[in-house]
């Protein structure tokens, strides 16, 4: 009978994981449809100019006039009469002397600068809903916009991404730069060292592209890449004002995909979780340790691909995931349903180097001073605290995970990348400390595990009976 309640519990709970897969598989994160930052984002407020002048026939939206005809000129550039005096705006855009000054114009005018170079000129403008650099010298003259505070809205592994677009006059997107985000370091810099931003150099606004995702780093490359779409589609009809109809850059897209490489690389990820779940052969400490030493090289320092409690929280807070860390999450989840947390006993990768090392080196190894029940409840609470937080807007504490400090190499943020260490330390006095007390990833499986495996408890009437069958036997 327990084994039937237990099959049953398990059978439902893949019937459920397996319907909430397929949904965020098929229709993206809850975007649209679902807020949880309830953090206030002052970014759009600070990247949107204000107008200086107290005329109210100049603060009527930048309107024109040509002879008594009134047009608000969206999609084209209208040309005022010769006698009337320029008072307001010409089309769209504001006069050069209109332009307020401001902490975040100033940013965009030095960030223009910082990633194009010093042998063109550079002019702050702005339009009604947002400032812009135009830029001239060169062999074409061209547009830089950022997106911050205008795309906010797609995030990547830890929040938005400021991403900037240098746009040529013939309607050609020259380059893409990433300007400043949370993402962590490691993730950025094996971007970077990819072809990457190249694959955005001289693309055409009328067309759409796919472009090569980055494994190990899909997130981010994703976000960037759906963000560079979501701007160019807010800033073409300004100060780009004839584009839209003329050359159709209402067309224009860009998607970032990993090839076919992430296939066998999910396979392998997936052989690995049914070695780990199967029961059939003995798993000998040879075998074990073979496991070990896989995960720790090739998920861990060779895909440097993550799985945390985040990926969970991923489709709640407009991240999108790439098919394989859909999978992987889908083979965690099954794990966790029928082989008593999986991932957390063979696969994650930070959990075999504490193994490891203590294999190497059991150190001065101690009890811990609390007790199991006690310990499970501290790192409940702790995983309580860090999902109230993201999902409240502070992403940030999506960092508090060693895991990409340690196989990333992440020295650069040191706070974090000295926790990393610290937790590697104190394994050598209480083995596996973090995994057991601290790890929030952990607290989420076995809770998982703990509800399909809890038996329902048994009746007074039924304990009676089955002793009584015994005696009488």
């Amino acid at each position: 009978m327990r084994r039937v309640t237990s099959d049953r519990s398990k059978i439902v709970a893949t019937m459920v994981v397996a319907i909430f897969f397929l949904f965020f598989w098929i229709n993206g994160p809850l975007l649209n449809s679902l807020d949880l930052n309830f953090v206030q984002d002052e970014n759009l407020e600070i990247v949107k100019p204000v107008l200086i002048s107290d005329d109210p026939i100049q603060l009527n939206s930048y309107v024109n006039t040509v002879d008594e005809v009134v047009t608000s000129g969206d999609g084209f550039n209208m040309v005022l009469d010769e006698a009337e005096e320029v008072t307001q705006s010409s089309g769209l855009l504001m006069d050069e002397h209109q332009v307020q000054s401001s902490e975040y114009g100033d940013e965009l005018l030095a960030n223009a600068r910082k990633f194009y170079g010093n042998n063109v000129s550079y002019e702050l403008k702005q339009t009604e809903d947002f400032y812009y650099v135009s830029i001239e010298g060169g062999s074409e003259n061209l547009f830089y916009f950022q997106s911050k505070g205008l795309s906010d809205d797609i995030k990547g592994y830890s929040g938005p991404i400021n991403v900037g677009l240098y746009i040529s006059e013939s309607g050609f997107l020259v380059k893409m730069v990433h300007v400043a985000s949370k993402e962590t370091m490691s993730y950025l810099r094996k971007i970077a060292k990819t072809h990457y931003y190249t694959q955005y150099e001289n693309l055409d606004l009328t067309e759409e592209h796919t472009l090569d995702g980055i494994s190990g780093a899909t997130i981010s490359s994703k976000a960037m890449a759906s963000i560079t779409s979501d701007l160019v589609s807010k800033i073409h009809p300004e100060p780009l004002a004839d584009y839209i109809d003329r050359m159709g850059v209402s067309d224009f897209e860009t998607r970032a995909e990993l090839n076919w490489i992430w296939i066998p690389q999910i396979v392998l990820i997936l052989f690995l979780f049914l070695y780990a779940f199967q029961k059939k052969w003995r798993k000998s400490k040879r075998f074990v340790l073979l496991t070990t030493i896989v995960c720790m090289l090739y998920i861990g320092f060779y895909l440097n691909d993550s799985f945390t409690y985040i990926t969970f929280l991923h489709p709640f807070i407009g991240t999108s995931l790439s098919s394989f860390m859909g999978l992987y999450a889908l083979f965690v989840l099954l794990g966790a349903i029928w082989g008593k947390n999986t991932y957390c006993k063979y696969i994650c990768p930070y959990g075999n180097v504490q193994r490891l090392q203590l294999k190497i080196w059991k150190g001065a190894t101690r009890k811990f001073p609390i007790s199991n029940k006690w310990i499970k409840r501290i790192r409940f609470f702790v995983l309580i605290v860090l999902i109230s937080g993201i999902l409240a807007g502070f992403r940030n504490l999506s960092h508090l995970e060693p895991f990409p400090y340690i196989f990333g190499f992440e020295i650069q943020s040191i706070w974090y990348f000295g926790f990393a260490v610290f937790a590697l330390l104190i394994n050598w006095i209480y083995p596996l400390i973090w995994c057991r007390l601290l790890c929030p990833t952990g607290s989420v499986l076995d809770t998982i595990s703990a509800i399909v495996e809890k038996q329902p408890k048994k009746s007074k009437n039924e304990h009676v009976r089955r002793v009584y069958t015994v005696k009488h036997e």
